[in-house]
């Protein structure tokens, strides 16, 4: 099994991984290619929840880029391509609203996504009735460090 990594390890990860083409998914300070987003997040698709090659993953943002969003590393995630297909353009929360095992993937495997992101979509599905925790709830349990717990809410 591959642990979960942090941005610096992934990169010595990464000198052993033989890979083909290394795109860059954001150009600044916390650049990541994208091999380096797959390895932190253990080339685990954060929808479905399995661990996959890297020829069927692919970088989804939690905010599209359509919709304002940027391609820092607080913003993207490990996608397999039938996941990002399914989930395309469409508003995280929506995507999530709809999935209910995307849902709980998502709250279990993307952690490394901005905070605001995670308060933006958790109020989102709590407007639409999809949980019943408040934001506060969830921010606290993501402080904690316990998105496993954040998963079985």
């Amino acid at each position: 099994t591959r642990a979960l990594l942090g941005f610096k390890e992934t990169r010595h990860l990464l000198k052993q991984h033989p890979s083909c083409t290394i795109r860059d998914v954001h150009k600044g300070a916390d650049r990541m290619n994208r091999l380096e987003v797959f390895a932190r997040d253990a080339f685990r698709c954060v929808y479905c929840g399995t661990v996959q090659d890297v020829s069927t993953l692919s970088v989804d943002h939690v905010q599209p880029r359509v919709r304002g969003g940027d391609s820092s590393g607080g913003n993207v995630v490990t996608a397999c391509i039938a996941c990002n297909t399914i989930k395309a353009s469409r508003p995280l929360a929506q995507f999530l609203a709809e999935n209910p095992v995307a849902r709980g993937n998502f709250f279990l495997y993307a952690r490394y996504i901005w905070e605001r992101h995670l308060k933006a979509v958790a109020e989102e599905l709590a407007r639409r009735g999809v949980v019943e925790r408040s934001t506060g709830f969830v921010e606290e349990i993501r402080r904690l460090r316990g998105s496993e717990a954040i998963a079985d809410f």
